[in-house]
């Protein structure tokens, strides 16, 4: 996301500076390189409370040295001390990212997040959350009240993904391919996927699955899919930079998931290169595919309903293509990487005809 901002920005004659959390995981420094722009990494300590004073500190020395207007933080819990130091560091406008539905499963947690939220609410403009879902469960559970927030879209780069190509019948002598792009993180569910693919070939079905992504769940699936015997159909791919190419050669797109689901990026890749879709029927995946009108939706936790939706895909494409071409409309209209900039520089005070310093932050959330 902040690569994308970061691209459109910079066409705009807007000068961001990327300042960065924690040094690793680190697959997006290509990609930054070759932007040319000012890359920080605070390495800020992973333990201690001290460490939220020290990003404090860090920031406002970031923002006298660049006279920055603007800062957007993307980590969210954290942003509470970000704002702090950019408030001090003479910073006008200050936002920030809301990527997930509150999880208030961890009492413990959830009330350590509440309370960062509500020290920040007097230091920040904006709380830009990533979909409805995610900002009904901000005003729900943090207690802002909705004029404290707004909605914008995770946006895609459509012209990487954006093929918008026909499909064609496919080979029946070839495995129907679905694939599913996510972190390997317990918010989202790929176990349930691969549950499926044990049901589909119990069933004698020709398919394979792919599933890109890395984190802290690789062991687990790995485990899972050995125990299940599924080597042969169901692939880890890893982290990957040929996403577009692999989106695009997929007969159907599966996006298992969990109620924290916030909105699903890879949703809406999957729309944009026109690839048909299934997804769990929680609230982000609700709302990005309309209700089902653009993508099947299934009970989340239920390999069976998910299984029994992939054949309905395989014996119905003619259905399926149709839902895709009108998801492929929506992406293309809601969900790009320029609308996203343009309202992003909007809460942060600027237009794409103006030249400013903005700061956006990623990393990891508290």
């Amino acid at each position: 996301m902040a690569l994308v901002l970061c691209r459109h920005w910079l066409s705009w004659g807007i000068r961001p500076v990327v300042v960065i959390l924690h040094a690793e995981p680190a697959d997006l420094a290509p990609d930054f390189a070759v932007l040319a722009i000012d890359c920080i990494t605070l390495d800020i300590p992973r333990t201690g409370r001290g460490r939220y004073f020290v990003l404090a500190a860090r920031v406002f020395a970031l923002a006298r040295k660049y006279r920055a207007i603007g800062v957007l933080s993307m980590p969210f819990g954290w942003h509470t001390f970000i704002a702090l130091g950019a408030r001090l560091g003479g910073v006008r406008h200050v936002v920030a990212h809301v990527g997930n539905y509150p999880n208030v499963a961890n009492r413990l947690a959830f009330a350590k997040f509440k309370m960062l939220v509500q020290l920040g609410r007097p230091l920040t403009d904006r709380l830009v959350c990533c979909s409805r879902h995610v900002q009904q469960g901000a005003t729900k559970h943090f207690g802002v009240r909705v004029s404290e927030t707004a909605v914008v879209y995770n946006g895609v780069p459509v012209e990487t993904f954006a093929t918008g190509a026909a499909r064609g019948p496919s080979d029946p002598a070839k495995p129907f391919t679905i694939g599913m792009v996510a972190r390997l993180e317990k918010h989202k569910d790929q176990a349930t996927l691969i549950r499926a693919a044990k049901i589909l070939k119990n069933r004698g079905r020709n398919v394979r699955i792919e599933i890109v992504g890395e984190g802290s769940e690789r062991r687990v699936l790995e485990q899972m899919i050995e125990t299940e015997n599924l080597a042969d159909i169901v692939s880890l791919l890893g982290a990957r930079r040929d996403v577009p190419a692999i989106v695009a050669g997929l007969d159907l797109f599966a996006f298992a998931t969990t109620p924290d689901e916030g909105f699903g990026i890879a949703l809406a890749e999957a729309m944009i290169a026109r690839v048909p879709i299934v997804a769990s029927d929680v609230g982000a995946c609700r709302e990005v595919l309309d209700d089902g009108s653009l993508g099947l939706l299934v009970p989340p936790a239920d390999p069976v309903a998910l299984a029994d939706v992939i054949d309905a895909v395989r014996a119905d494409p003619h259905a399926a293509s149709i839902r895709a071409i009108r998801a492929r409309e929506k992406a293309m209209r809601e969900f790009s990487g320029q609308a996203m900039a343009r309202a992003y520089g909007e809460f942060l005070g600027v237009s794409p005809v103006e030249r400013f310093v903005a700061s956006a932050l990623i990393g990891q959330t508290a």
